[in-house]
């Protein structure tokens, strides 16, 4: 092999050569003991940052929206959490929704202990348990709960992520804070991204800094590597004042309005100043306290005496800048927020008492059996975003839509009433056809809610039940046939109840 002038090196030997039949005698050494495969822990191997954090292990069993006497198989997954003071866990909503067991391992300790659960808040994501075994508590001491981090600032993200069993620990640059949508239930609230991966496993887990906990891991972007998001610590001590006020977290509070930006719009149209910014009202919930001191077409232009530019945001640390919903995360449902706005040339100063978020469609409905009611094979259910997904998970959105209509609230126990399936039987042929369709009127009265038709069916006085569907169709029943096929049906699909247990009770 050719090399070059200066690869060659001079070769030295540090011991003789030695003929390898003519070695000395080697003395006889005793066999080494193997290493133990594991080790016991002692209090001088405590750590602070890393004792307080468990893996969670939850058993779930969510119902089936279209089949909703029934259940779907149940699931086992895992997650993580962190002790905080007062003999608290934090964790993530979603690693304990629809829950029928949870269990916590500590970090080093193999034993599992039972958890339960103190309050959750699917809006916020967050969930908050205890341990009642006092031995689970031996050599934890509480995370405390910091500040907001600046950009740029490195965090380190801890927990109990997939691909492995033991604690991962990573660390992160945040690199953005602003509204996300929570993708467990779809409220925007603040949120930081940071450039670490969030895997499956990692939810619940803290995020620290300089020994304390700025953020919960909680989701990540799909399809983006090394991005993750994290709850920061004013949603998570919202959430914690409110269980601690209430006794459970009482919900996300609304101002009502659905507004406009007004750099879409031309100024002069509505006779506002070129000094003066804000957004448009376009719509006012039916249930807000707005609906008495707001109008359609009013420029909302301070909200708590904070001024909102015409993109909708608002001033947040230094050149920040954050969409004005942010001002009302901190509030509670019934707390009073002051609005400033532009009606017919004049400002005027208001105040709107907040009020619980009411969607037509839910969202999410977790830790609760749908309703449902059985007549002569119709299966009649509220609408819901889970019965969607499950009728269509490409579709969901779109009939979403076709259903979230404002002036379909005419009260807070307000619903969409559809037949989700029919269960074909003689009395009920033809009708097979109207799967998913919106209820309207029962013999004539229009229906607010399940409940409301219920009670229309089951305690009319006529023989024929008049069932009016969306563009006027009708299903006529007789009712004592009705009530013989109703039987029939039920013993056919081994249905337990007609009724969900909300209805029966």
């Amino acid at each position: 092999m050719k090399t070059q002038e200066g690869d060659l090196q001079p070769v030295t030997f540090e011991q003789p050569l030695i003929h390898p039949k003519k070695q000395p005698p080697q003395e006889h050494q005793p066999p080494l003991e193997p290493k133990p495969a594991y080790f016991e822990i002692n209090p001088g191997d405590s750590d602070p940052l890393l004792d307080p954090i468990v893996k969670v292990f939850s058993v779930l069993a969510s119902p089936n929206h279209y089949v909703p006497w029934q259940m779907k198989v149940q699931r086992e997954i895992t997650g993580s959490g962190f002790v905080i003071q007062g003999r608290k866990i934090l964790t993530n909503a979603h690693c304990v929704a629809d829950q029928t067991s949870i269990m916590l391992t500590k970090f080093g300790n193999p034993t599992k202990f039972y958890a339960r659960l103190l309050g959750v808040a699917h809006e916020y994501d967050l969930a908050l348990l205890t341990v009642d075994d006092d031995a689970f508590w031996t050599g934890i001491t509480p995370l405390e709960l910091g500040d907001i981090p600046e950009l740029q600032d490195t965090i380190t993200v801890v927990g109990f992520p997939t691909g492995g069993s033991n604690i991962c620990v990573t660390q992160g640059v945040v690199s953005r804070i602003d509204l996300q949508q929570y993708a467990h239930s779809e409220s925007r609230l603040l949120s930081i991204q940071i450039d670490a991966a969030i895997n499956p496993g990692n939810s619940g887990g803290p995020a620290l800094m300089d020994g304390k906990v700025v953020g919960i891991a909680f989701q990540n972007l799909t399809g983006a590597s090394s991005v993750g998001f994290i709850i920061p610590t004013p949603v998570v001590q919202r959430f914690l004042n409110d269980v601690e006020r209430n006794g459970k977290f009482t919900g996300e509070p609304m101002l009502g309005i659905m507004a406009q930006n007004l750099d879409s719009i031309p100024k002069s149209f509505y006779g506002v100043p070129k000094d003066m910014t804000g957004i448009l009202i376009n719509e006012i919930h039916p249930l807000s306290a707005a609906k008495n001191v707001l109008k359609k077409e009013d420029i909302v232009t301070h909200v708590n005496k904070v001024q909102i530019a015409n993109d909708g945001t608002v001033a947040f640390r230094r050149r920040e800048r954050i969409s004005y919903e942010y001002l009302l995360s901190s509030h509670f449902i019934g707390d009073k927020v002051d609005v400033t706005v532009f009606r017919k040339g004049q400002s005027l100063d208001v105040t709107v008492p907040l009020v619980p978020q009411h969607r037509v469609v839910p969202y999410q409905m977790y830790d609760k059996r749908p309703s449902y009611f059985v007549y002569a094979g119709f299966i009649f259910v509220p609408v819901t975003y889970p019965l969607l997904t499950e009728v269509s998970e490409d579709m969901a959105s779109t009939f979403r839509k076709v259903f979230e209509k404002a002036e379909k609230i005419t009260g807070p126990d307000s619903q969409v009433v559809v037949i989700s399936q029919v269960l074909i039987d003689k009395i009920n042929y033809g009708y097979s056809a109207f799967g998913l369709c919106e209820v309207r009127k029962v013999n004539g009265v229009p229906v607010r809610n399940l409940k409301h038709l219920v009670d229309l069916i089951e305690n009319t006085t006529d023989q024929h039940i008049v069932i009016t569907i969306e563009h006027d169709y009708l299903v006529i029943l007789d009712k004592d046939e009705a009530k013989e096929a109703t039987a029939r049906i039920m013993t056919q699909h081994a249905i337990p109840s007609a009724k969900s247990v909300d209805l029966l009770n």
